[in-house]
């Protein structure tokens, strides 16, 4: 079964911290109200996780009509085999987007605000 994640469609949640993941089936319809907080929910298109349990050779999967890039540093890949780009280069605003979604600002609730 597939984990989505769903986020808060009007305003944020501070129970929920932003986001939030559920397990369900593919044929299941997608979420109209968060469970925990009970807030209006969408799905949204969260980062996908494939693992292969054996080593993949560069030129079978050139041949099968896949491109096999190698990270070379930081917001770098170089391609090893297959059609595409030689270097495929971030920028470094996009590598900022990427560092900040990863290490979000925490939130600060002040209850005793009006």
């Amino acid at each position: 079964m597939p984990i989505y994640e769903y986020e808060p469609v009007d305003r944020e949640c501070f129970i929920c911290n932003g986001r939030v993941e559920f397990m369900q089936g593919i044929l299941e319809a997608p979420l109209e109200f968060c469970p925990t907080c009970g807030l209006e929910v969408r799905r949204v298109v969260s980062r996908a996780s494939i693992q292969l349990k054996r080593g993949t050779d560069p030129d079978k999967a050139a041949a099968r009509g896949f491109t096999t890039f190698k990270r070379v540093e930081k917001g770098q890949w170089e391609r090893i085999s297959g059609e595409g780009p030689d270097m495929i280069v971030s920028s470094k605003e996009d590598i900022a987007a990427v560092e900040a979604e990863e290490h979000p600002a925490k939130k600060v609730l002040d209850l005793d605000a009006d």
